[in-house]
């Protein structure tokens, strides 16, 4: 691959080589020879290789550029931040001229906790999941208590329904007084 580029290299700047030495020619003599500028032109023609997508068939030329700018017809983001600022420009030099100042309490959020809000979120949401467990183990807990209370209370049924009736008379007599 080397030796192709090399015999490639070789041969343009042999081309190059006659280019020079006809120009030089055609300066030598002031007579414009048709045959020469044929023959220029010939070379020239052989060297340049175009592509379809860099030759223009109008200008018989490459494609320098862009005929149009691609986003020509579409609204970009720097075409709108451009129509903001120059729309805040215009506002800010008409208040100017009015002589209205800046309401600084229009600058300030609705509320004023906000930012608090905002970063205390996500350590509520830990807390709260911590809360939920913490219920369920504790009414887990008093549930097997009562469990195992209930078996070793099965004894003394008639007493616990002695109490109850106690307590129940106490309350009565308490709303009476």
């Amino acid at each position: 691959m080397d030796t192709a580029l090399e015999a490639q290299t070789l041969a343009r700047k042999d081309r190059l080589a006659k280019l020079r030495s006809l120009k030089r020619k055609q300066e030598e003599s002031d007579t414009a020879n048709p045959q020469v500028t044929q023959v220029i032109e010939a070379i020239e023609a052989s060297t340049v290789v175009l592509s379809g997508r860099n030759y223009d068939l109008q200008t018989k030329a490459p494609r320098l550029g862009f005929d149009t700018v691609p986003s020509d017809n579409q609204e970009t983001l720097e075409s709108r931040a451009e129509n903001i600022a120059a729309e805040a420009r215009t506002a800010t030099k008409d208040e100017e001229e009015a002589g209205v100042s800046i309401d600084l309490l229009s600058l300030q959020p609705k509320k004023a906790n906000w930012d608090l809000k905002r970063d205390v979120d996500q350590k509520l949401l830990r807390l709260d999941l911590m809360t939920n467990n913490a219920i369920a183990r504790i009414l887990h807990d008093s549930i097997s208590q009562a469990k195992s209370g209930a078996t070793h209370n099965d004894d003394n049924l008639a007493e616990l329904v002695r109490q109850r009736e106690n307590e129940e008379a106490n309350l009565a007599e308490n709303d009476l007084t």
